[in-house]
């Protein structure tokens, strides 16, 4: 059962920028975070803190209205990413990455099945992936086409240069 009104953050780190920017806008506010140290400064925020893993979420299905994704890169395996951010132009990071398939699953299978997870416990998704523009677009461009995944890219939302202004709002309904 959805509970009304409520998100769970994934990755929340230390401190959350969205609760503490819009945290009051929900009824319940979740955030999780791998790292125990991590989630005791993000408890004394005031928000309600799980310590997990983000690929293997402990709620019921469908327990939120709404899940919140920031920086998913940050979740990766530092290695294979690492080395292909630094190989590439950054700039050209897209096209990069589109003749380097053993970089480019290395992102995407993780990241889609981060997706996947995601839906179990909502049926909507906000995502901003990466805080790197090139990085942004590639994810996007990667999932959009995925089974399950709906997604709705208001370009104009991109911004200039590296900012983190580029999201993925995912609406997981599964058309038949």
């Amino acid at each position: 059962m959805i509970i009304t009104n409520s998100i769970l953050e994934i990755s929340c780190g230390g401190h959350s920028k969205l609760y503490e920017t819009r945290g009051k806008d929900w009824n319940l506010f979740v955030g999780i975070d791998i790292n125990i140290s991590l989630c005791k400064q993000a408890k004394k925020q005031g928000l309600e803190v799980v310590c997990c893993d983000a690929f293997n979420l402990p709620f019921k299905p469908k327990s939120f209205q709404d899940v919140y994704i920031q920086c998913f890169t940050a979740l990766l395996e530092k290695d294979a990413f690492s080395e292909a951010f630094q190989k590439s132009d950054y700039d050209e990071f897209c096209e990069f990455m589109g003749n380097e398939m053993d970089y480019a699953w290395q992102i995407i299978d993780p990241f889609y099945e981060l997706l996947l997870e995601s839906k179990q416990v909502s049926d909507h998704i906000i995502c901003l992936p990466s805080c790197n523009l090139e990085m942004n677009k590639y994810l996007v461009n990667a999932v959009k086409n995925l089974p399950s995944v709906t997604v709705d890219v208001q370009r104009q939302n991109w911004g200039r240069g590296k900012a983190c202004v580029m999201y993925l709002d995912i609406d997981c309904t599964t058309y038949v």
